[in-house]
This record gives structure tokens, C-alpha cells and sequence, in this order.
């Protein structure tokens, strides 16, 4: 017998049993990580159903099977207590309307509301760390960036959404992200004119890992986008999606602690939101910030 090709068959016997016993183990979960809730023509009769609407999407959809769960989140009262050290450490607090306390310094002043969110406003606006080219969108939020940086380590969590501009001003809307998913219900506002900052305002929350064994398929993206159109109803004039995304959302709560359900989110190019509970379809109410 040919001992070279004896050798050959027993290589390629050797191959296909490990490649069988991969299938067996992973294959389970290549499997899921390759299913789809919605077909390609599925996802084009959506398209043309939407534009019936008035609606286009104009944004890339994720068309896989996608499970979550409920987060339970708390305000992090730490931001405000940390703005408040870094411009107004000298100002004694004042009272003020629906139980906020103020803190007027000579650089800025500083709100800070009982539900958790903080509001910095700068008496003559904050030079930003670099000089910055105002009328280019991305030099101005990397300075912007940089400047949330020496604020310390927990705007590192906070993701840009999008950015609105008025002449001379600009603002900056960001979102807080749990393991590289939105919450949308933490969040990051940024005033800007004449390449000063004028104004922050800021939500951010502390979220409690959820039980994998507590997660369930979410409705798909296609549905959440019918949906959606039945909510708002017939546009008149062509509405632009630039963003469809899954995340977490909820009003904001006077509250220690909270859940928060998971969300499709649909994004306009003027800046609204629709958010639509990924568990049971209902529209959710949008943050007024």
C-alpha cells in the first residue's frame, strides 16, 4: 500500500471528523447568529408600504433575530455632584422651583433637578480644548469630545446621535450606551455658539446587567416600522429615516429605580424620534430634552 496517500486518507479523515464534532458544538449557535426575522423581499415590501406613508428609510436595518430584556436603571447622581466640583465648588446652594438646587458661580451655573438630571450653563461660554473650524461637523465634536474627556471617565459611554445647526449655533445630542446599545433614556446635550459652549444638560444612568435566561425575541424591525407609520399616520410631505436601531427607552421617573424595555427607535432627518416597545409594538413617549 502507497504509504503517502495512506497518510493522505487518514489527514482527511482526521479533518472531517473535527469539522463533525464542530458542527455539533457550534453549529447551534452559528445558526442563530445567522437567522433572520425578515427576508430581503419582506424588507422590500416594507419599503414600498412605508413610502405609501410618505415614509422613506434611508438607513441599513438590522434584519437578524435579535433577543433582549428589560434593564432596571438608576440616575447616577454622581454628574451632577461632579459639575457641580468642577465649575461651582465655592457656590452655596439655593432652592429652587419644583425642589432643584442651584449653584451660582462665577464661571457658570449649575441646576441640578430631583429627578436626576444636572444643567451646567456657562455665564460666558467654555472655550473648547482645540481651535475648532465651526462650520466642520467633525472637528467640532471631536474638540467637544476632548472637553467631555477631562470631565472624567463616564461620558466614555456616551455616543453621538446627531447634530442640529442654527446659524451660529449648533447642538450636539448624544446618547448614553450599554454594552454598545443605546439608552436612549440616558442622555447628553450640548449647546454650542460662536465655537463656545454655551449650555450642557445631562441624564445619565446606572443600568443592572439583565439575566440572559430573562430575554426574549423582540418583534421584527419590519413591524416596528408598520407600526410606527400607523401611529404617526400619513405624512404629507416625504419624511427621511436616517436611523432605525434597537436600544432602550423610557420616560424619565422621580424615581430610585426603574425598568426600561427595549426599543426600536426611528430617527428623522429634523431630529424627531419614534419609539416603538420592542416587546409589544405600543408607541413610546418621546423625552422632551
Amino acid at each position: 500500500m502507497n504509504l503517502s496517500r495512506a497518510k493522505t486518507l487518514l489527514i482527511c479523515a482526521f479533518l472531517g471528523l473535527n469539522l463533525l464534532l464542530c458542527y455539533h458544538l457550534f453549529g447551534g449557535e452559528i445558526r442563530k447568529l445567522t437567522r433572520v426575522a425578515v427576508s430581503a423581499a419582506e424588507l422590500r415590501q416594507t419599503v414600498r408600504q412605508l413610502e405609501d406613508y410618505g415614509y422613506l428609510l434611508e438607513t441599513k436595518v438590522d434584519r437578524a433575530v435579535r433577543k433582549s430584556a428589560f434593564l432596571t436603571v438608576a440616575p447616577l447622581w454622581e454628574v451632577g455632584e461632579k459639575l457641580r466640583e468642577e465649575f461651582t465648588a465655592a457656590a452655596a446652594p439655593e432652592s429652587g422651583p419644583s425642589g432643584a438646587i442651584f449653584y451660582d458661580g462665577d464661571e457658570a451655573k449649575v441646576k441640578l433637578y430631583p429627578a436626576g438630571l444636572a444643567r451646567v450653563e456657562f455665564n460666558s461660554g467654555q472655550a473648547l480644548p482645540d481651535e475648532v473650524s465651526f462650520s466642520n461637523d467633525q472637528e467640532l465634536t471631536s474638540a467637544f469630545e476632548l472637553f467631555l474627556q477631562e470631565l472624567g471617565p463616564a461620558f466614555s459611554e456616551a455616543r453621538l446621535d446627531y447634530l442640529e445647526r442654527y446659524g451660529e449655533e449648533a447642538v450636539l445630542h448624544y446618547v448614553q450606551l450599554f454594552e454598545d446599545m443605546p439608552l436612549y433614556s440616558g442622555y447628553l446635550t450640548a449647546f454650542l455658539e460662536n465655537n463656545r459652549l454655551q449650555a450642557l444638560e445631562i441624564y445619565w444612568l446606572v443600568p443592572d446587567k439583565p439575566l440572559q435566561e430573562k430575554e426574549m425575541e423582540v418583534i421584527p424591525v419590519t413591524e416596528a416600522l408598520l407600526k410606527m407609520a400607523e401611529y404617526l399616520g400619513p405624512s404629507t410631505q416625504p419624511r427621511r429615516i436616517i436611523k432605525a436601531e434597537l436600544g432602550f427607552y423610557s420616560c424619565e421617573y422621580d424615581a430610585e429605580k426603574w425598568e426600561v424595555p427595549p426599543v426600536w427607535r426611528f430617527l428623522f432627518e429634523d431630529g424627531e424620534s419614534c419609539f416603538i416597545n420592542a416587546f409589544t409594538g405600543n408607541l413610546e413617549r418621546e423625552i422632551s430634552n
